[in-house]
C-alpha cells in the first residue's frame, strides 16, 4: 500500500486526484478493498479517541527503532505531524511491519524528494534502478529506494508484488524488505509477492537468502526452482518447486500439465485479479497452455474442456456443475 496517499486521502481536504488514485489502487481486488474499509473505520474510530495527545512520539520512535533493520545508514527521530500520529496508529495495527519499514527507511533531516519512488498503479511497469538491476511491478505495486542507490547500500522496499533481475556485485548486496521479510542476494533473478496472509519469494536463478526482518535466526536460502514463504505468524517454509503461474502476470503464459482442475482455476482468478467461488466438484485435471489470451477465450476453452459451467460475474470466476 502506498501510506504516503493514504496519509492525504484520509485528510478531509483530499484532493480528488488522491481519492480517485486510491480507487484504482483498491480496484478489483477483494482484499485490498477490505483492507482499506477497516482503515478507514480504524480512522473513524480514532477520531473519537482523546490518547493520542497524550502519545509519546519520541518513546515510541524508539520502539519502532528497535526493529533492528540493518540498513547502512544511520536514523534519527523524524519529528511527526500531529496528523500522521493517527495515521501510524491506524496502520500499524492494520498493516503490520510494512509501515515500520517504510518509516525505518527514512533518515531525518532528508527532503522527501531524497527518496524515489515507483508506482504501477493499473498496469504492468518496469524500470532500472541505478546498478542496472530491472524491476518489473505487478498491478498496483510500488517500490521505494533513496537517491544514493549503490553507494552505500542496494536497499529497497517493496509493497505489494514484483519480480527482480539483480546486478551481480557481492560487495553490495541487493535487499528487498517486503512485508515482514527480507530477501538478499549478490545477482540473480527471483520475484517476491506480499500477499494478505504471507510473503513468497520464487527464484529463478541463482539463490537468495530469505529472513524474517527482526529475527534474522528465521532464515533459510531459497536456491533456483525453489519457493519461500514467510507466514503472517513469522513462520518460515520453504519448497523445492516454483509454480511459474504465479509470475504469469510478466510472462503473459498460463501453463498447465495434469494440474487439478481446481488448482488451475485459482492461477487464472489471480492471473487476471479475479475472485473464484466453486459450486462443483472439481475431480478433473488440466493440459493447456494459455498465451496472451482474454479471460473469456479461456473460460469458453475450460468450458468445452471440462463441461463445466464457468462464467464472469463482475469480478468473480463462478464455477458450478
Amino acid at each position: 500500500m502506498n501510506f504516503k496517499l493514504l496519509s492525504r486521502t484520509l485528510d478531509p481536504a483530499a484532493s480528488k486526484e488522491d481519492k480517485e488514485k486510491l480507487n484504482r489502487w483498491s480496484g478489483r481486488n477483494s482484499s485490498r478493498r477490505s483492507e482499506l474499509e477497516k482503515i478507514s473505520a480504524l480512522w473513524e474510530e480514532s477520531a473519537r479517541c482523546q490518547t493520542f495527545e497524550g502519545i509519546d512520539t519520541e518513546a515510541d520512535w524508539s520502539k519502532v527503532q528497535q526493529i533492528g533493520i540493518a540498513f547502512e545508514m544511520r536514523h534519527k527521530v523524524i519529528p511527526i505531524r500531529k496528523v500522521l500520529i493517527r495515521v501510524a496508529a491506524v496502520v500499524l495495527f492494520a498493516a503490520g511491519l510494512s509501515f515500520a519499514l517504510f518509516m525505518v527507511f527514512k533518515p531525518s533531516g532528508k527532503n522527501p524528494s531524497y527518496y524515489l519512488s515507483f508506482e504501477s498503479l493499473g498496469q504492468v511497469k518496469s524500470t532500472q534502478l541505478p546498478d542496472g538491476s530491472v524491476v518489473t511491478l505487478n498491478k498496483n505495486s510500488s517500490l521505494w529506494y533513496s537517491h544514493d542507490f549503490d553507494v552505500k547500500s542496494r536497499d529497497v522496499i517493496l509493497q505489494g508484488e514484483a519480480y527482480f533481475e539483480a546486478e551481480h556485485n557481492p560487495k553490495l548486496p541487493f535487499r528487498v524488505y517486503s512485508g515482514n521479510s527480507v530477501v538478499e542476494v549478490t545477482g540473480t533473478s527471483f520475484s517476491i509477492c506480499e500477499d494478505t496472509a504471507f510473503v513468497r519469494v520464487l527464484v529463478l536463478s541463482g539463490s537468495v537468502s530469505f529472513q524474517l526482518a527482526d529475527n534474522p535466526e528465521i532464515a533459510t536460502i531459497v536456491s533456483k526452482d525453489e519457493s519461500g514463504f514467510i507466514f503472517r505468524d513469522n513462520t518460515l517454509e520453504k519448497q523445492q518447486q516454483v509454480n511459474l503461474n504465479n509470475i504469469s502476470w510478466k510472462t503473459g503464459q498460463l501453463v498447465f500439465h495434469k494440474t487439478p482442475v481446481g488448482s488451475a482455476l485459482q492461477d487464472i482468478a489471480h492471473h487476471f485479479s479475479m475472485e473464484l467461488s466453486v459450486e462443483a466438484s472439481l475431480n478433473d485435471s488440466l493440459t493447456a497452455q494459455f498465451t496472451g489470451q482474454s479471460l473469456e477465450d479461456i473460460l469458453e476453452e475450460l468450458q468445452l474442456i471440462t463441461s463445466l459451467s464457468i462464467h464472469q460475474t463482475d469480478n468473480v470466476i463462478v464455477v458450478k456443475p
